[in-house]
């Protein structure tokens, strides 16, 4: 099911678009949801441009394969 969904382009664009639509809909029934995901984000941004926490990418770690 996943390799079908990765190789139908329209299907997969399709889902890009209808999860913003799903996210207002949802956060209509709870406005907090309309706070989270960007504080959260903010927070993240901001705690890795401190230093607080560091981006750790496996492809360039030579153990990962």
């Amino acid at each position: 099911m996943v390799a079908r969904v990765k190789d139908d382009r329209l299907l997969r664009w399709s889902a890009y678009a209808a999860v913003p639509f799903l996210w207002l809909a949802v956060a209509l029934l709870n406005p907090l949801l309309l706070l989270v995901p960007p504080l959260f984000h903010l927070t993240l941004r901001r705690a890795m441009a401190y230093g607080m926490i560091g981006r750790n990418d496996p492809v360039e770690d030579p153990d990962f394969f």
